[in-house]
């Protein structure tokens, strides 16, 4: 029987392989180049155990949260398919940490894989701080407290990056305000954060909140809790006033359930500071007659 000669077959399978008419669609060869890098990076399997999480030079961990449903929903498709989309890594020297692709390495090692598909990627600290950022920013809806988090980090290197307060709100389509509203977040304790992210609590009163001692968030929290009602900055700002009104000393969470209580309100703000500040429940009909005995009573010891 002749031999086969291996070399002859692989440098034919070659030539034929070079004349083969590259018809992928220009589109996408353009998509995986915006996907991958400007060259078609290469994809390595590496070792589960040899990759962890993202951290940056301050040992804040990503800013994500892990979803469960997500990674259930995720966990299907691997245990039939496996992992199709690589993981991008950045190596640290001792492992590879991870930039984008948090909940495929949750799935991977809950499915016991020993290995990952990853695009390794040279990548700085600061960097890798906005490949995790806008990696993930495009997911369809945020937690407020993730929002929080990237704002922070990205008002933590400005000075790095070379951008104003101003740039990084507009880069995100945010106003300044709001920008240092959802950084305020980040003071709450983590069961005012989570009232936050279930839109118990809207974003808009953190800046209220965050001022607050621990034990009057946690207050907060369990009137919230105990009532089941959402709160508004109207609502903040009334367990605000009583705050101040107790001079220091905490609020009970019994105490705090009279700022969902619904108060007159009058086109006329003086009269809404008068009721507040004298704790009276006068009809406007009221306050009219009392300004006006007042102001001809003012006037009559003027004239007299």
């Amino acid at each position: 029987m002749a031999k086969f000669n291996l070399n002859a077959l692989k440098k034919q399978r070659q030539e034929q392989e070079a004349k083969v008419e590259d018809n992928t669609p220009a589109e996408l060869k353009q998509s995986y180049i915006n996907v991958w890098g400007k060259n078609k990076e290469e994809v390595q399997y590496i070792e589960l155990a040899e990759i962890v999480p993202f951290k940056d030079k301050k040992g804040k961990s990503q800013p994500f949260k892990i979803s469960k449903d997500k990674v259930e929903q995720i966990k299907i498709s691997v245990a039939d398919i496996g992992i199709v989309t690589p993981l991008i890594v950045r190596n640290t020297g001792e492992k590879y940490q991870i930039i984008s692709g948090h909940h495929r390495f949750v799935v991977a090692k809950e499915l016991n894989l020993l290995t990952v598909p990853c695009v390794v990627r040279e990548i700085s600290d600061d960097e890798a701080i906005k490949y995790v950022a806008e990696c993930n920013i495009q997911r369809s809806r945020l937690l407020p407290t993730e929002y929080a988090e990237i704002y922070s980090r990205y008002m933590e290197m400005r000075s790095d990056i070379d951008m104003t307060a101003q740039e990084i709100a507009d880069k995100f389509g945010i106003s300044k305000k709001s920008l240092y509203r959802y950084i305020k977040i980040l003071k709450l304790t983590d069961d005012l954060k989570s009232l936050v992210d279930t839109d118990m609590i809207h974003t808009d009163t953190a800046e209220v909140f965050s001022e607050f001692s621990e034990e009057n968030q946690k207050s907060v929290y369990e009137c919230v809790i105990k009532n089941g009602k959402k709160v508004n900055r109207g609502v903040a700002k009334a367990m605000e006033i009583i705050v101040a009104e107790k001079e220091g000393e905490n609020v009970s969470p019994e105490e705090f359930e009279k700022a969902f209580e619904k108060k007159k309100t009058f086109k006329n703000s003086a009269y809404n500071k008068f009721a507040s500040k004298f704790k009276v429940d006068y009809s406007e009909d009221e306050w009219n007659t009392l300004i006006e005995a007042l102001l001809d009573a003012h006037f009559k010891e003027r004239i007299d």
